[in-house]
């Protein structure tokens, strides 16, 4: 799958997170897409790497490749949040994040289909809610419009694959 500039889709949450350790100037993000100016002192920082999590002796399924990446990206831009939402609305969206890998991790190792399912649906209501947490970071200028953009696109990225888990298991249950 790719996205809109031809990239394959799970390159942009990498690319984002690069970005925002300030490893490159990305030909994807623009001037206009710059840090707010809290966030603009980067002298005092080592470069962070995030290793790729599709290794090929340990292939997992995309939506858990997709969602620990997306875990990994709220990470990464609230590290540099205002303190006054580090216990409110920075806190939430890091747990919702894990919450919804906890959840995939649970429904993967079920065998019993209906409790699959509800662990999956759990996984989509931590997405959902994730996507509100964003939002709301977005409104409290807790992360820039460019973060939010980015977030929205890869929870959109982790509810069509979860989506297509949750199908899957519905026929296998007919």
């Amino acid at each position: 799958m790719q996205d809109n500039n031809g990239r394959p889709a799970e390159d942009f949450l990498k690319e984002a997170i690069e970005h925002e350790m300030g490893g490159t100037d990305s030909p994807a993000f623009s001037e206009k897409d710059a840090l707010p100016a809290y966030a603009v002192n980067r002298t005092s920082r080592k470069k962070f790497v995030i290793k790729d999590f599709d290794t090929p002796r340990d292939k997992e399924m995309a939506v858990f490749t997709h969602a620990k990446k997306l875990s990994e990206y709220v990470f990464v831009i609230t590290e540099r949040s205002p303190k006054k939402f580090r216990w409110s609305i920075v806190s939430r969206l890091q747990n919702t994040s894990i919450d919804v890998i906890e959840n995939l991790y649970r429904a993967n190792y079920e065998h019993d289909v209906a409790l699959r399912l509800k662990y999956q649906t759990g996984a989509a209501v931590s997405l959902n809610l994730l996507d509100f947490y964003a939002e709301t970071a977005k409104t409290k200028q807790a992360i820039s419009l460019r973060q939010m953009a980015i977030l929205a696109r890869g929870i959109t990225e982790c509810k069509k694959l979860l989506s297509g888990w949750i199908k899957s298991t519905k026929q296998s249950k007919n």
